[in-house]
């Protein structure tokens, strides 16, 4: 408000306090101490308590308007602040996804530096830690996001560093943490029951994985194959303790959960022959067969029907194992095998020979035929079949590729070593 105006007002009020004053002149004493009065005309009074108010109210008014100037200053100036940090932030961003890692990691600490609780930052710094291969500082920029605000995705990333730290302990405490807000969180329970496969805990993991599997989900396979190989795992545990009735009951479980899965057949097939049951055994193994004509499973039939002098059951294995799968060489070569054995070389020969033009350079064949030409006298070619099986230098087993990762390894297995997948040995 301008002086001019506050004097016009002046003066205005002394006008009409003279002009309604001259209208009544009742006047009333104001005492303001005890020989301090005053006689003030009634008009003046009440107009300037009036006025008084007016001002007053002028005053707070005016007050009010400048607290909300502030705020509003100082929310466009978090604003601005915040902008620059978002451009900083992106500016990290963009560096990191062009593969620019120390750019990248300015941004993102010049972030911190200005905003000590940026929530994303320190994730990013995390990511980088990472890349390099540092996972202690990979750890401690991931704490610093979670002291900063605790996300369900920020514990889990913490107790994956954890773990890649060996802190197996600290990573579980990571993931009950989540469960603790959802107690049906997948990646939570995965990581518990990895965690526990990985210490060997296999009653541990049994236990997060039945909660997997109470789950409602439309993939179930996958959850069926983890529940059928740590119920196998437990047979085996129980297997080397002498325990062959509650490791037989763990390899029917597995076998409940997946009738294809091949290692549990196989060990149950076992302890019923080690109980005395070879008929089991082989009822069994059979009904292995149908699904998954691997070489141990053969083998151990083919055990059973020499046992019982039944060499005519060896071949007729083979064969109809061979027809069903004709891609399946590894079935060929025991056929072949079965033939020389049996001492019927002509048969052995032919399939030997066939299954030559299909693959070459597997060592077993030319060391079958030469074995065979050996016993007909024919020794120089005995010694060139020899020959070329002592040049591949992958020896006489077959090899088996696992289905999940493609790792190989010289024979059949019961678990990856690669990817630690079960009853994914495939020759």
């Amino acid at each position: 408000m301008s002086l001019r105006l506050v004097l016009l007002l002046a003066l205005l009020f002394g006008v009409l306090v003279a002009y309604l004053t001259s209208l009544d002149t009742t006047g009333v004493r104001v005492a303001l101490g005890r020989d301090w009065t005053y006689d003030l005309p009634l008009m003046a009074l009440l107009l300037g308590a009036f006025l008084v108010g007016a001002a007053l109210a002028f005053v707070l008014g005016m007050l009010r308007e400048l607290g909300r100037t502030y705020h509003d200053y100082q929310r466009l100036r978090h604003a601005r602040r915040a902008e620059t940090l978002n451009e900083i932030y992106q500016r990290g961003v963009a560096a990191q996804l062009a593969g620019r890692a120390d750019e990248a990691a300015q941004a993102y600490e010049n972030v911190l530096r200005r905003e000590p609780a940026h929530a994303e930052a320190p994730i990013r710094l995390g990511e980088l830690a990472r890349q390099r291969g540092d996972a202690l500082a990979a750890l401690n920029h991931h704490l610093q996001a979670l002291r900063t605000e605790e996300r369900t995705e920020t514990f889990l990333t913490v107790a994956d560093d954890y773990r890649r730290l060996g802190r197996a302990d600290d990573a579980i405490q990571m993931y009950q943490r989540v469960l603790a807000r959802d107690r049906d969180h997948l990646t939570a329970l995965r990581g518990l029951r990895d965690v526990a496969a990985e210490r060997g805990s296999w009653a541990e993991a049994l236990e997060a994985q039945e909660r997997l599997i109470r789950i409602p989900r439309e993939d179930r396979a996958g959850e069926e194959a983890w529940l059928a190989g740590i119920q196998y795992e437990l047979g085996r545990a129980l297997l080397g303790a002498g325990d062959t009735q509650g490791a037989g009951s763990r390899f029917r479980d597995a076998l409940r959960a997946r009738p294809d899965f091949l290692p549990a057949a196989l060990a149950l097939g076992d302890v019923h022959l080690k109980a005395g049951e070879a008929r089991e055994a082989l009822r069994v193994w059979e009904r292995a067969l149908e699904t998954q004509p691997a070489p141990p499973l053969l083998s151990r039939i083919e055990q059973l029907h020499r046992a019982d002098g039944r060499p005519a059951r060896m071949i007729s294995l083979y064969q109809d194992a061979a027809t069903r799968h004709p891609e399946n060489l590894a079935l060929s070569l025991g056929l072949g095998r079965v033939y020389f054995e049996l001492a019927m070389l002509d048969e052995a020969a032919e399939q030997f020979q066939k299954l030559e033009v299909r693959a070459p350079e597997l060592p077993a064949v030319h060391a079958y035929l030469g074995a065979i030409f050996e016993r007909h006298g024919q020794i120089r070619e005995a010694f060139e079949e020899y020959r070329r099986a002592l040049r591949f230098p992958e020896g006489f087993q077959w090899p088996h590729r696992c289905t999940a990762c493609g790792a190989t390894q010289p024979s059949w297995f019961d678990r990856c070593l690669s990817c630690r997948r079960w009853n994914t040995s495939r020759p």
